[in-house]
């Protein structure tokens, strides 16, 4: 509805769907409905492949969390292209958008949703004893440097200091 009423609709001289900002929200909702639609497949496809939910509940998790908001943002963006009419009782993206907030419940809560995806994410990491990050670029290189000390020696030209 929102591709069809940006280039049906004209204004100001042009098609809406020819100003920038209506092609922002017509890419953004199709990027976002892409990005669900494959969090859902693998999702799918998970629980086909390991015929257990406890192993795929961080990704079950995620779809419940993640569809409200990708439903109401849509919503959204369709009532902004929409204008007017997007927000009548003759088009039914105010219902969506309220029916965003009743998927965001009617399972758990949306945050609950988060709380398990985090905590199963963090079971899956050990705790580093280190101060900083095992990603902290001073002491990666430091590593790389000890590893390959030798092949660095090699590289330098005779009395360079290093």
């Amino acid at each position: 509805m929102m591709l069809e009423r940006a280039v049906s609709r004209q204004t100001r001289g042009g098609r809406l769907g020819d100003l920038q900002l209506v092609q922002e929200m017509i890419a953004d909702s199709w990027i976002q409905l892409q990005q669900f639609r494959l969090l859902v497949l693998q999702t799918a496809w998970k629980i086909d492949r390991y015929n257990d939910y406890k192993r795929v509940i961080a990704d079950i998790s995620a779809v419940k969390a993640a569809m409200p908001k990708v439903l109401a943002d849509v919503a959204g963006r369709a009532i902004q292209v929409h204008g007017s009419l997007g927000i009548s009782t003759e088009m039914p993206f105010g219902r969506w958008v309220m029916e965003s907030f009743h998927m965001g419940l009617a399972d758990g809560a949306t945050e609950v949703h988060k709380v398990q995806v985090a905590k199963q994410l963090m079971r899956t990491v050990e705790a580093n004893p280190e101060l900083f990050p095992s990603g902290h670029l001073p002491a990666v290189r430091a590593a790389a440097r000890e590893k390959y000390a030798d092949v660095i020696a090699q590289c330098e030209p005779a009395g360079a200091v290093g």
